[in-house]
């Protein structure tokens, strides 16, 4: 595989003005060409999130990338490059705070005084005319919950008990936001399922990049899953991706601070 440059992936809490700004500009962008809807109804094709699934996390890792580029294609001349943006919902602010304004609000103030704006994070068309939606009064018990479960598939000594117990905090993530994000029908088309489940790959990462794990996990992985195709992903060179291509990110093109 081509060695690719790599960008940082940052916390929601932590993007500039300017990094905002295009990040909209691309989901806008995103959802005129359609190419926004198209995106989502991968998960619905070809999805693996299933908890007896194991390829659950190397799929998405491919499909999260893939929507990354979309989101760059979108403004290739964006500077900094846009990368996707993760919310740790398992973070103290969340579970004190619960979703950010960034993600929640409706609309968002411009720099014209008075003058207001969508918020294309906070919505999204599933099917015309209707569009995502979320619970009015989430639970932020429920990110409690996803904490103990996040911390408890962090002291798995394998990927497939790892998988397992993190699949729960990414079940509990779901039920927190609900509407659309609790329908597996329609969940990808809820803005924030790119946000919450960045954060699901970023566990992936701080899993695999623990000391005990210099092969990122590969050795705990069964054949089957290491050697397994994820379409419909492919790389530079039009060649289908496999879990082996997706254990380093930073062959993907992108990395976390931490």
């Amino acid at each position: 595989m081509k060695k690719k440059t790599v960008h940082v992936r940052k916390s929601v809490y932590d993007l500039s003005e300017k990094e905002i700004a295009n990040l909209r500009k691309a989901f806008r962008r995103l959802y005129k060409n359609r190419i926004y809807q198209q995106k989502a109804g991968i998960l619905i094709k070809d999805g693996h999130y299933m908890r007896n699934d194991m390829l659950f996390l190397p799929w998405a890792r491919a499909y999260f990338a893939d929507f990354e580029k979309a989101l760059q294609d979108a403004v290739p001349n964006a500077k900094p490059v846009i990368t996707l943006p993760y919310w740790d919902y398992t973070s103290e602010t969340a579970r004190e705070e619960g979703i950010p304004p960034l993600l929640a609000d409706p609309y968002y103030k411009t720099k014209k005084k008075g003058k207001k704006k969508s918020n294309p994070f906070y919505r999204a068309e599933y099917e015309i005319p209707l569009y995502t939606f979320r619970n009015d009064a989430p639970n932020n018990t429920l990110l409690e919950s996803a904490f103990i479960s996040a911390n408890k598939a962090m002291e798995a000594d394998d990927f497939v008990t790892f998988g397992t117990e993190i699949y729960v905090a990414d079940v509990q993530s779901h039920m927190y936001i609900g509407g659309s994000s609790a329908n597996t029908n329609c969940t990808a088309y809820d803005p924030i399922f790119w946000f919450t489940h960045c954060q699901l790959d970023r566990f992936w990462d701080q899993w695999q990049k623990q000391p005990a794990r210099e092969d990122l996990g590969a050795a705990s992985m069964p054949n089957s899953v290491l050697n397994s195709s994820l379409q419909p992903f492919s790389n530079d060179e039009g060649t289908t991706l496999k879990t082996t291509d997706v254990l380093n990110t930073e062959n993907l093109g992108y990395t976390y601070v931490d």
